[in-house]
């Protein structure tokens, strides 16, 4: 059963939130007109183009996603786990909002990030206590059918505590071109494990831009599992912040391209602290004359000795029209680490093809059989068996 966390009154209290949410959209806005529109030839952005997007084309920037979440169990909002919208948790649990808003994401390094802060509307609250093992995922569908989405999630999971969350957006099709810019905050702490998926679908006029920011304490550990299809421009940042010794991270990834839309995806990996565990797979195909870039970044600080750090990205591209571009790289200040990445930019075997061709198959149904095998590595390491359906069934549309 789903409940519905877009309510009047939540909607209300986005009009009245308290005054520490007041001062720091206040300041969030300072920031947001500060920062110029990034530039092809920033780190950040290089090989995607945003110059012309023109962000006063989507004010005022305001947002009416509809989000349908899993009801909680009496039994489980008994033992103090929270899942409302962050409205209602700014007004009913400001202590906790207080210690984690924005307290490991830089509001001063990215302008869509500024945006968020300076204009959710709306977002979902998630709040987890000790000791507790949620057996069932907890699911959020994100759905928008107007110009803006600008969503703003919290996820804080205690110790000796143990989640799945599931999180998809779409959009309905409008004749304008629409905006999505969401941030997500999540948190593990101590020997806590979080499994969180994350599926976006977008309609030709989407320009999405979306970064979630992870945080590990010590011992716990947050597995990520993400998809992105479909968009004009869709841009997914994934930060994993490695805080507590013993904090360990799997980051699996597809992607899939088609026509003229243009995926971004990134991984940055932030070693801190010593004896952490990484592995990030990402993998995407490109059809018709879509384009891609993948940054994948993997820094290990000088406090972060035996440090355990691995990359790897393939592309494949169908069609001499598509272009993809690869940039993994490692900042190292430690000596006693293990750090590598890995990453293959190819076109399809035309041999391959023709080898089933000749057994039947036309192009189209060959091409298909290709970029099943070429995904199906990735999805069979993707925990949820609903998810790697999911995934396939995007693959084969």
């Amino acid at each position: 059963m789903k409940q519905n966390l877009v309510t009047k009154k939540s909607m209300e209290l986005a009009g009245c939130r308290s005054s520490f949410a007041d001062e720091k959209k206040k300041l969030a806005l300072d920031t947001f007109k500060s920062i110029p529109v990034p530039k092809e030839k920033d780190d950040d952005w290089r090989y995607t183009q945003i110059d012309k997007l023109k962000l006063e084309n989507f004010e005022p920037f305001e947002s009416k996603t509809r989000i349908a979440a899993t009801k909680l169990s009496e039994d489980l909002a008994e033992k103090g786990v929270i899942l409302t919208d962050i409205n209602t948790a700014f007004e009913k649990y400001p202590e906790i909002v207080k210690k984690y808003f924005f307290m490991s994401t830089k509001i001063d390094k990215d302008k869509f990030v500024a945006l968020n802060a300076a204009h959710f509307t709306n977002g979902i609250f998630l709040y987890v206590p000790k000791n507790i093992e949620i057996d069932e995922p907890i699911r959020v569908n994100f759905h928008f059918d107007e110009k803006n989405s600008i969503i703003h999630n919290m996820i804080i999971v205690e110790s000796n505590s143990k989640i799945d969350f599931i999180e998809e957006y779409s959009n309905k099709e409008i004749s304008q071109e629409q905006l999505n810019a969401c941030v997500t905050e999540v948190f593990a702490n101590q020997n806590s494990k979080i499994n969180f998926y994350h599926l976006n679908t977008w309609t030709k006029n989407v320009n999405n831009f979306t970064n979630i920011v992870g945080t590990i304490e010590r011992d716990a550990a947050i597995n990520w599992i993400s998809g992105c299809f479909g968009g004009k421009l869709n841009r997914l940042k994934i930060d994993t912040i490695f805080d507590g010794q013993g904090s360990q991270c799997n980051n699996i990834g597809v992607f899939l391209g088609k026509g003229k839309e243009h995926i971004d995806f990134t991984t940055n990996m932030h070693h801190n602290t010593e004896n952490t565990v990484n592995n990030v797979l990402v993998d995407g195909i490109l059809k018709d004359e879509s384009t891609s870039v993948y940054r994948g970044l993997i820094k290990i600080e000088k406090t972060a000795q035996k440090t355990n750090s691995y990359l790897e990205n393939h592309i494949l591209k169908l069609g001499d029209k598509t272009l993809a571009n690869s940039i993994p790289s490692l900042k190292i200040e430690a000596n006693d680490v293990k750090a590598s990445h890995g990453a293959t930019v190819g076109q399809i075997d035309e041999e391959h093809l023709f080898y089933l061709m000749a057994r039947g198959l036309s192009r189209e149904e060959a091409e298909r059989m290709i970029v099943e095998g070429f995904f199906e590595p990735v999805i069979q390491k993707i925990p949820s068996e609903e998810l790697k359906e999911k995934i396939r069934e995007m693959v084969r549309g």
